[in-house]
């Protein structure tokens, strides 16, 4: 479907999950997601959300930005008494 009929209002966009990694010393790498390297989007052409849907407008200019990933640390002296 290259060419979506004008009667159709969704639209689905696909793109790479690209994934930014905080490292030490404050830098970010950047990396495909192994396990869902290719996310579909259904958006609405529309001027506002419709259906449950984010407008295309919204989407399109948002759809390559990298998903920011946070690391959390745990102590293991604390799972120790968690039974």
């Amino acid at each position: 479907m290259i060419h979506p009929r004008p009667a159709d209002p969704l639209e689905s966009l696909k793109a790479v999950r690209l994934l930014a990694i905080p490292e030490k010393g404050g830098k970010t790498s950047y990396e495909i997601d192994q396990q869902n390297p290719e996310q579909t989007i259904t958006c609405a052409r529309s001027l506002f959300p419709q259906a449950g849907y984010s407008p295309c407008w919204y989407v399109k200019p948002r759809i390559n930005q990298p998903i920011p990933m946070t690391i959390i640390r745990v102590s293991i002296d604390r799972l120790e008494g968690i039974d």
